[in-house]
């Protein structure tokens, strides 16, 4: 029972509230050290994915000198996926999105990666019905910022580089940040961010300087192709999404079974988990998460083999409530590299 300092003397009064106040912080610091103290990353020399632990596992780590401290969760084993809750600020998004729209939107690409729709790569999607806009294999609008262009964004340029825990001389070949826009039925079936490596060496290596990559390079010969060598993506949500509009990993988690039974079909949906957002694991948009995955294996400290499992896509965004439209707004940055030296630069064996 609390003492009532109205019946205790002074001297009894002050000795009861020094007793209650020392229980208190001894309280506090039992609380505190039952947390995981909040580290900064280092910087290694060559590529350390995070180990993802268990699913669920939640790291607290600092990504600058400030005092914040982030969440770093892991969401899937298979392949390693981990979501940071308010990695951006409300500033940081607003401004993205402003820089995005002064900039200038334009239509993103929605040819199939094999070319088969090719010669629908320049229509007209301005005004287009649901039915149309879900025979697309993308639907949005985009732009590319560059890192240098604001300090907001070189604000989180830094913090990327310890949350991903990237050594420098990666950091020169992470492409300029894209900023993209979902209307309603916005949407991208489930794709690969990077690419095998039988689609030749790497665009970024010097070896493939002139060579071109995905549709463009299909009418031209494999010696003069190049492939995307993205070892992991961190994307960003800028505004919390009415309705769907989350991200879809169909392969996460799935038993080896079942990823079998996948290769191995030719169903016509086998690629568009995306309109209902099922099956996979989900990530839902939240303004300022972050998301961030491996594309890639590693191989003794470098790029290694694509990792399979990382297939992913943008669910469609759905119409909204009150007859006003719901929009899906990211930002994507792809953090590429290079294979161990020892790998052989070979060309590439086929288009896709």
């Amino acid at each position: 029972m609390a003492a009532d300092f109205r019946t205790l003397p002074a001297l009894a009064a002050v000795t009861a509230l020094a007793s209650l106040l020392l229980q208190s912080s001894t309280l506090s610091d039992d609380v505190s050290n039952q947390l995981p103290k909040a580290e900064l990353p280092s910087i290694p020399t060559q590529l350390t994915p995070w180990d993802p632990i268990a699913i669920n596992h939640t790291r607290r780590i600092r990504l600058d000198n400030s005092n914040r401290v982030y969440e770093l969760r892991t969401v899937a084993m298979n392949p390693p996926i981990f979501e940071i809750e308010n990695f951006l600020t409300d500033s940081e998004c607003d401004t993205i999105m402003k820089m995005a729209v002064d900039n200038g939107l334009a239509k993103s690409d929605h040819t199939f990666l094999d070319g088969s729709n090719y010669e629908e790569k320049d229509k007209d999607t301005s005004e287009i019905t649901e039915d149309e806009a879900l025979k697309l294999f993308r639907y949005s609008d985009q732009t590319w910022l560059d890192h240098d262009s604001h300090y907001h964004l070189r604000s989180m340029f830094k913090r990327l580089q310890h949350l991903a825990r990237l050594p420098d001389y990666v950091m020169s070949n992470i492409e300029q940040m894209q900023v993209v826009k979902y209307k309603p039925w916005g949407h991208y079936e489930s794709h690969y961010d990077s690419e095998a490596d039988h689609l030749g060496p790497c665009c970024i290596d010097p070896v493939a300087q002139g060579r071109e990559t995905g549709v463009r390079a299909l009418k031209k010969p494999l010696s003069h192709r190049c492939r995307l060598c993205r070892f992991m993506t961190v994307l960003y949500y800028l505004v919390d999404t009415e309705q769907g509009g989350g991200t879809v990993f169909p392969l996460a988690n799935m038993n080896e079974t079942e990823y079998t039974k996948w290769k191995r079909s030719n169903h016509p949906l086998k690629y568009k988990q995306t309109r209902t957002c099922t099956p996979g694991t989900v990530v839902k948009p939240k303004r300022g998460k972050a998301v961030m995955w491996y594309n890639h294996h590693v191989d003794r400290g470098y790029l290694g083999q694509l990792h399979e499992r990382s297939l992913h896509g943008g669910c469609n965004v759905g119409k909204g409530s009150n007859g006003k439209p719901s929009t899906k707004w990211i930002a994507n940055h792809w953090i590429s590299a290079l294979p161990h030296p020892d790998v052989p630069r070979t060309d590439a064996t086929g288009h896709v």
